[in-house]
């Protein structure tokens, strides 16, 4: 009755054994560097690499630059457009970020890496979150040092702490929208009109004034709609 409980076990070795060589070979694999033709640039951190006959996104490891909307965004993006694009650059994979990006380092045509090249040139922070790298900490210090790029500015706000703001104003935003459409009536700054939800004016570019009560828009001095009598 054993021997069956044996040979249990020794299956059971032999898969556990296969699943680990196969997950060190996918490892590998994924750890593998490649090279391809930068085909896209997004923003400062982020390019389009050809890899298999398909565009891949690319983000840049242990730096952040400037987004798109802040000083100096553009002038990153211009940056490495300059140095790597058209080119054929070499991708050193370090992770898969949130959106899906490979997250790497990236090896222009001279050898010299991209992240470096922007944190020297004073147009990326190094992103101390994700990285203790301290010959990335230097380089920031010294183009802080020398007020190069970004750092020429009094006080530059870090793309990260930039991305919260906008996210809150974006959700102060929609909330306010929100509060608005759920108003019961809207008046028309214009015509004095005022009209309930459901009618066809009731979004129009004037009725920009909101009331919760029919009578708090007479008292106001509107008059009701004609097609939706409120």
């Amino acid at each position: 009755m054993s021997k069956p409980k044996y040979n249990m076990n020794k299956l059971l070795t032999i898969f556990v054994s296969v699943w680990i060589l196969l997950s060190l070979s996918l490892s590998n694999s994924y750890a593998e560097s490649w090279s391809g033709k930068v085909i896209g640039i997004s923003d400062g951190d982020t390019l389009t690499v050809m890899h298999d006959n398909q565009g891949v996104k690319i983000r840049l490891a242990e730096i952040d630059c400037p987004e798109s909307g802040q000083p100096f965004g553009q002038v990153a993006k211009r940056f490495i457009s300059d140095l790597c694009f058209a080119k054929v650059v070499v991708i050193q994979p370090v992770d898969v970020d949130k959106y899906g990006r490979i997250v790497a380092n990236v090896i222009l045509p001279d050898g010299y890496d991209l992240s470096k090249e922007l944190l020297r040139a004073g147009l990326a922070w190094h992103y101390k979150k994700y990285s203790d790298n301290s010959s990335l900490a230097k380089l920031e210090i010294e183009a802080r040092a020398a007020a190069l790029g970004l750092w020429s500015q009094k006080d530059p706000i870090a793309p990260w702490e930039w991305r919260k703001g906008f996210t809150k104003a974006v959700k102060t935003l929609e909330t306010t929208d929100t509060n608005q459409s759920l108003s019961g009536f809207h008046g028309n700054i214009n015509s004095r009109v005022f009209h309930k939800q459901g009618c066809r004016y009731f979004n129009c570019s004037n009725c920009t004034v909101s009331f919760s009560t029919r009578e708090e828009a007479i008292k106001n001095g509107y008059r009701p709609c004609k097609i939706c009598n409120p």
